[in-house]
């Protein structure tokens, strides 16, 4: 008779854990075809540069991306950055087209690389420039790759690596940590 409950309960957890991995993988977890996110980076650094002078910064881009297939996304987003140092205050506008990949490495974990191209209107747009920019149009090409903790369903945070290279008369590479925070739907 033991033996007989122990069967019934073994089939009955086994047809709750089928049911349950199925319910999650309809559910939408993240990076599944058509899902729609809506998130926002942002990145701050207080320093010193090698001019001598104390130079900081804060990058807020908040953004849009939709994903063309399981994993695959395209987007766009608006940035708005401020450097500040030396008694000046400049601030840069710009808009980005982007694509990106996210890889899951467990059920809450994944990690998003992301391409973009940025087109930027204003001053210094990387920290620790040279020499000011005229106050022009300038491109900027970007990799971001974020660890991202998908901390409930349809909610994440997350943060990691974004290299920079500013196009123009001359290039300029910044390297940061950026952080982002989203949700899907």
């Amino acid at each position: 008779m033991k033996a007989n409950n122990l069967k019934n309960l073994a089939a009955v957890a086994g047809v709750m854990v089928s049911l349950s991995a199925g319910a999650q993988e309809s559910s939408g977890s993240f990076g599944q075809e058509g899902q729609f996110v809506i998130s926002t980076d942002a990145s701050a650094s207080l320093g010193y540069s090698t001019q001598g002078s104390g130079v900081g910064y804060i990058f807020l881009e908040p953004g849009a991306d939709y994903f063309l297939k399981k994993n695959l996304s395209v987007g766009s987003g608006l940035q708005v950055r401020a450097l500040f140092g030396s008694g000046d205050t400049v601030a840069a506008f710009g808009l980005n087209a982007r694509i990106g990949y996210n890889i899951p490495l467990t059920d809450r974990v994944s990690v998003w690389p992301k391409g973009q191209v940025s087109l930027y209107i204003g001053d210094n747009i990387l920290p620790f420039a040279n020499q000011a920019l005229p106050a022009d149009v300038t491109v900027i090409l970007e990799g971001y790759a974020p660890f991202l903790f998908h901390v409930t369903p349809h909610f994440f945070v997350g943060g990691g690596p974004r290299l920079a290279f500013g196009l123009g008369g001359d290039v300029e590479v910044n390297f940061s940590v950026a952080t982002t925070i989203g949700g899907y739907f």
